[in-house]
């Protein structure tokens, strides 16, 4: 591809992270990932067994253990807090550094901010999903855990979007 080609492929981004955009990329990724969707669902059933434990014991015995009938709350809470905590903690992790320029081309992607740079070839990525605020890029890789968050608020415009929408379908799977 002649230079003059990767340019008009080429888009760059720059934003600063939110807490958001990073609550936004981490549930995509729990519903993007088979791990993720498994975690949701244990998350789930353990909640649902517990609450039907003690319903059961309470039409049968007539009394449910306090702590019995705390547990699936606290399984429920932790479902909703969890994520929140983690966006938060990342979100601190990527704002220390600054705003963040971002190039996606025929190469890869290209992430730098005041405190370190990054480049990621297509091959370290194998899939990509998008939610209406981010593009969220993972890894393909089992034992390691990439997670790129690309907001569009980022891009210049919003035909900039669509061109990183094409990228990566040239490049990523979607899921």
């Amino acid at each position: 591809m002649s230079a003059e080609q990767q340019a008009g492929t080429r888009v760059e981004m720059s934003y600063r992270a939110t807490v958001e955009d990073m609550r936004e990329a981490l549930r995509a990724r729990m519903r993007a990932t088979s791990a993720g969707r498994r975690t949701r669902w244990l998350m789930a059933v353990i909640a649902v067994l517990l609450l039907a434990y003690a319903v059961l014991s309470s039409l049968l015995d007539g009394t449910v253990d306090v702590p019995l009938m705390i547990t699936p709350a606290v399984v429920l809470l932790v479902m909703l807090f969890v994520p929140r905590m983690q966006a938060r903690q990342f979100h601190r992790l990527l704002d220390a550094g600054g705003p963040c320029r971002t190039t996606v081309d025929e190469n890869g992607i290209a992430v730098a901010n005041q405190q370190q740079s990054s480049v990621l070839t297509w091959q370290a990525l194998a899939q990509y999903t998008e939610t209406p605020r981010v593009f969220v890029l993972l890894g393909g890789d089992r034992n390691v855990t990439s997670l790129t968050v690309l907001p569009k608020r980022g891009a210049p415009g919003a035909g900039d979007v669509d061109r990183l929408r094409a990228l990566f379908d040239r490049h990523l799977t979607r899921v």
